[in-house]
């Protein structure tokens, strides 16, 4: 605040003496400012990076999926005040989930018998990339609804459809999903977002190979996973 006033005295100082200087018929001055919203940064452990290693070619199912084992980050967001946020994920490998047509955040239902974090039916999946054009395969994500914080007291997770829908209370805690849901916090028992500085979470993540059959396993294959996770102001 006191630079903006600061600047505007100068400024208007400077401009009534060249009016003076030229006899101008008038002057402008200028009132000037920036109100910032507070600021929120997410962070994930490991770099955000969730490594599966070496997958040996012959531990692929040659006519079937091959799930791989559920792993973990952590997830937090740091404000410099308090503030009400969702999450909008979306992945960055468009085009490639082994599944059906793909939702503009890139969410694609994939085929049944496939079970990801612990969802049998209707499960939606973000891809891996692809392999020249063949589709490696997708992954899951979730944020676990046992390990929520928001200040270092226990919230639960809730979520709506898109911008505008009404607020539930999330049951798995998913991130993918078709159409796009956007979870946020509340109080416990209530569906109201709260505003928080600080908030804890454990995001899930599992994914799944495409058929061998359907690969180039005489070369390897990178997995090529790639999602953005978006804080949403609210």
């Amino acid at each position: 605040m006191k630079k903006t006033r600061l600047a505007t005295l100068l400024a208007a100082g400077a401009v009534f003496c060249a009016s003076s200087a030229f006899a101008a018929d008038s002057v402008d001055l200028k009132v000037i400012g920036t109100i910032t919203p507070v600021a929120c940064t997410p962070t994930l452990s490991g770099g955000g990076t969730v490594d599966y290693g070496t997958i040996k070619a012959d531990t692929l199912k040659a006519d079937d999926y091959t799930v791989l084992p559920e792993k973990s980050l952590d997830f937090s967001i740091t404000c410099d005040g308090n503030a009400k946020v969702a999450v909008n994920a979306f992945s960055g490998r468009m085009g490639s989930t082994v599944g059906d047509a793909e939702a503009t955040n890139g969410a694609s239902t994939i085929p049944a018998g496939i079970t990801l974090l612990g969802d049998v039916t209707t499960v939606q999946a973000f891809g891996l990339g692809l392999d020249g054009t063949k589709k490696i395969g997708g992954y899951s994500l979730k944020f676990d609804i046992t390990s929520t914080k928001a200040d270092g007291v226990a919230v639960d997770i809730i979520t709506r459809a898109g911008l505008t829908g009404t607020w539930f209370k999330s049951p798995t805690g998913s991130l993918v999903s078709k159409p796009s849901y956007q979870p946020s916090w509340a109080a416990t028992g209530t569906l109201t977002p709260v505003a928080f500085k600080t908030l804890a979470n454990k995001l899930r993540v599992q994914a799944f190979i495409n058929k061998a059959s359907e690969l180039d396993i005489t070369k390897p294959i990178k997995l090529d996973g790639l999602a953005t996770l978006e804080l949403i102001y609210l």
